[in-house]
Parts: structure tokens; sequence; C-alpha cells
């Protein structure tokens, strides 16, 4: 259910998961977001969590430009001058692990969909107030998925995204759907290092396919 049709929810809560990735390999970033496409993933964010992520976005880009209907986004961005540098090289919105007014007021005043890290109720109200209609519910595994029925009873239409503790199992992803996520973000737990240092990425495509169809299936019957 979506509490907001704006275009941008529209297209996160279709996307239903948002994989994180993030390797200091250009190669192997590559040969990741290939594998979240074929396993169904549509929307994607590149962590800047390394020097190398500038140098890697722009070839993810160039990817994501062959692969119909795919949404590339850039992550662990705390100020507009970071958000700037990564707009500039084609960076669809922009995720951040913290609520900083600068970054929201600047990502809204230039039209840019953000999504702050949130871990209280007051941070998700300013977050709404600044512009934002997603917020990452971070750290989720220490807020777990009442967090979201909490939020939502005061603040009905924002839409909430938990990132950090979500498994690419069965009753973990029902929890979070069943209390109100609009969509769930996952990384290492999708890309598992062992899968990532045996060029596995068979084994990635398969486990995020298997997150998609176990989506799917709890939203038919809701």
């Amino acid at each position: 259910m979506m509490r907001n049709n704006s275009p941008f929810i529209q297209r996160m809560h279709a996307a239903g998961m948002m994989p994180i990735v993030f390797h200091p390999e250009e190669k192997v970033c590559i040969e990741l977001l290939h594998a979240a496409y074929a396993g169904g993933v549509r929307v994607i964010e590149l962590v800047n969590r390394g020097k190398e992520a500038k140098t890697i976005f722009p070839k993810l880009k160039q990817e994501v430009s062959q692969l119909p209907g795919m949404y590339l986004g850039v992550g662990t961005i705390y100020h507009p001058v970071e958000a700037e540098l990564f707009l500039d090289m084609g960076a669809e919105f922009i995720v951040a692990p913290v609520m900083n007014p600068a970054l929201g007021e600047y990502c809204t005043g230039v039209g840019v969909p953000w999504i702050p890290g949130c871990g209280t109720v007051s941070e998700v109200f300013f977050a709404k107030e600044l512009g934002a209609e997603l917020v990452k519910m971070y750290p989720a595994n220490l807020l777990t998925p009442a967090f979201i029925s909490a939020v939502h009873a005061v603040m009905p239409t924002i839409e909430l995204i938990p990132t950090g503790g979500v498994e690419p199992t069965l009753a973990s992803i029902k929890s979070w759907f069943d209390a109100g996520a609009l969509c769930v973000g996952m990384g290492s737990q999708l890309f598992r290092k062992e899968d990532i240092a045996a060029g596995n990425y068979s084994k990635i495509q398969e486990t995020i396919s298997q997150v998609m169809t176990q989506i799917a299936s709890l939203r038919n019957l809701s």
C-alpha cells in the first residue's frame, strides 16, 4: 500500500527492494549491477563509501543506460557538496545515513528525491518538513518493525524503507511489509563477501531473484 502516489514513491514501491552495493573494483560493481538487474531489481544504490566510488559511479551510469527501467542513486551522502558531485554524474536520487537539514534543503531546492536516515519520530518529522517523501529507517535492526507502526500512527503519509538488518528470508521481509514499509533496503545480505570473492554472481542473482519473488508473493496476498 502506498501512502503517497508521487512518481518517486510509485517507482520505489514498484521496485519493492533497493539493493545497496559497493566494491572498490569497478568490474565487480558492474557484475553486481547486472546480477541485481537479472534478478529483477529496478532500483539500486551505489554507496559512496570509498574513494573509488567517484570513478565507479559514471561507469555504472553507462551500464544502467543499457538496462531499461533501472534507477540509479547514490548513498552515504552527508553534505550538499557530495550530492552535487554525484548529481552532476547522473545520480537520480540521494540517500543519507543521517538527517542533515542542509542536505534536505539542497535536494528539495534542486528537485531531487532524497532519502534521509532517521532513527527517531522527531527526525522523521523534520525530514518530512524538509520535503522528504521516503525516509530510510536506520539502523532497522535496532528499531524493529514496530517503529514503522509508531511513525505511521502520527505521520500516516510518510513512507519508510528499513535498511540495516533486513534479511533475505520470507519471515524477515514479511515482518517489515506487514508493519507498513514501502520497500526494503539490503546490502551485505545479498552481496555476500564469499560469493563475490568466488566470482559466484549467479548465486547472488539467485538470492536476489528469490527475494523479489517473496516480495511479489507477499503483495499478492495483501
